[in-house]
């Protein structure tokens, strides 16, 4: 095939759409113009019919046209004189069937203002996206694993199989306890566990974001949407989370308006920025965590009915630190070794007598508040064992405990009772006092179910 042999009427058809690009020319094989666009007629003051035909060299001896005819190899960006004003243009080898059947030139930009006026706004984009990026890198690493969930009660391991369980999926979980049992721990092991774990984990604490940004946070804004917004826009925490995990904790904090949102995301999977016209698709794993019944707030009408059915599809319940007491002395081991390595220090571990006190007080703080104890005991001691009075020293709380008991009550059996206790009445509570699906729960016969109610003075109706 030869371009010089097209018909015209296909020629005027190749013009047309040349003619978009405005300057633009067309050579054949033998470099002789085929298409001069207005554009270059305007600027040079030739006229197209003293131009078409011609070979290219002897309308513009300075051309690099023939070089990409000869070498098949495009020229890009390349800053031309045309006319004493700089362009820059792009230069490409026609081909059919791996032959070279010709070239085209064409504008990038008219003038070379064009250009810094595009190379400021790149500048702009480039800062904003290394912005956003480096945005992402701080907010999207998971940082605990399964094995960093610290305890070998049976209720922590119950939590750790679901999450197993769970992590290969897809679908929301919904993480529930009370304050300072881990939930947030959790939500990176589910994360780690999964296929997505080479993606972002983005966390986002709804009840520390004031309720007029929530909805800018979570789903983002276009230029202008409000006053104050960036020009650029800023894509919200569910766009950075694309192909990752999102952590919604504190779920219960959203305001109405985000949970429609919300509740659209999970069911279309694309988000509305604030001020937007399109919707963008987005691929994100949701995970929320709660510390308060989000069925009763359904009841008090504070949160969505819907919602709640798409959030809770797979629950995982943590349960608190005075139901899993034998959790405390791998907790404090962990601790100490970990202040070692921080601080430098040499503490061996806990005695017997302060052990005997963590497992007598209640932990209405859970393992956020044995941290904190355990953190102020490392500091007083620096080396050795923690003692009993290491652990009072800066522990108010504990101090009154040990105040207000006698020895006998530092009795590990009757903080085992207590705890066992504790899980019976709340798996009778979970499965509506249902006898054999309590037994169930908690993996003993129905038999010793009946023993240990009678021991521990358990009745139902």
């Amino acid at each position: 095939m030869r371009l010089s042999k097209l018909p015209k009427k296909y020629l005027d058809v190749i013009e047309t759409v040349f003619s978009d690009f405005e300057g633009a020319l067309v050579i054949d094989e033998d470099g002789k113009i085929l298409i001069f666009t207005d554009h270059y007629a305007r600027e040079t003051g030739m006229r197209k019919k003293d131009v078409v035909g011609k070979r290219v060299d002897e309308v513009f001896p300075t051309t690099r046209m023939l070089e990409v005819l000869k070498t098949g190899k495009p020229i890009i960006a390349d800053i031309w004189q045309l006319q004493g004003k700089k362009q820059i243009v792009n230069r490409v080898p026609i081909t059919v069937d791996g032959q070279i059947i010709g070239a085209a030139g064409y504008n990038v930009f008219r003038y070379i203002d064009d250009a810094k006026g595009f190379a400021k706004r790149i500048a702009h984009l480039s800062s904003e996206l290394n912005y956003y990026k480096e945005e992402v890198k701080r907010l999207s690493e998971a940082k605990y694993s399964l094995n960093s969930i610290i305890g070998k009660s049976e209720g922590l391991q119950e939590a750790k199989v679901r999450v197993r369980m769970a992590a290969p999926s897809t679908y929301p979980i919904l993480i529930t306890g009370e304050t300072g049992t881990g939930k947030e721990l959790f939500a990176h092991a589910i994360h780690m566990e999964s296929s997505r774990r080479d993606y972002p984990f983005i966390r986002v604490n709804c009840a520390t974001i004031p309720a007029n940004l929530i909805e800018s946070e979570l789903f983002g804004y276009e230029e202008g949407a409000f006053t104050g917004a960036k020009k650029s826009g800023k894509p919200g925490k569910f766009e950075l989370a694309h192909r990752g995990t999102i952590f919604l904790d504190e779920i219960s904090e959203l305001s109405s308006s985000a949970q429609a949102q919300l509740l659209r995301v999970l069911q279309e999977k694309e988000i509305d920025r604030i001020g937007g016209t399109s919707s963008i698709r987005v691929d994100v794993r949701v995970i929320s965590a709660t510390n308060r019944s989000l069925p009763e707030l359904v009841k008090e009408g504070k949160f969505r009915r819907d919602l709640l059915f798409r959030l809770d599809v797979f629950p995982i319940n943590i349960p608190p630190l005075r139901e899993r007491m034998t959790d405390i002395e791998p907790l404090c081991m962990h601790l100490i070794k970990l202040h070692n390595s921080e601080n430098n220090t040499n503490i061996t571990g806990i005695s017997q007598e302060a052990l005997e006190t963590l497992y007598s007080y209640h932990w209405p703080g859970n393992v956020r508040e044995l941290y904190n104890v355990i953190e102020r005991s490392c500091i007083d001691v620096r080396a050795g064992e923690i003692s009993i009075d290491n652990l009072m020293r800066f522990s108010v709380s504990l101090d009154k405990l040990n105040n207000k008991t006698s020895p006998k009550e530092f009795d590990m059996e009757k903080a085992k009772m207590e705890a066992e206790k504790i899980a019976i009445k709340r798996a009778l509570k979970h499965v509506k006092n249902n006898r054999t699906k309590a037994a169930d729960l908690l993996g003993i016969s129905r038999s010793a179910l009946y023993y240990k109610m009678n021991q521990y003075k358990i009745f139902y109706d």
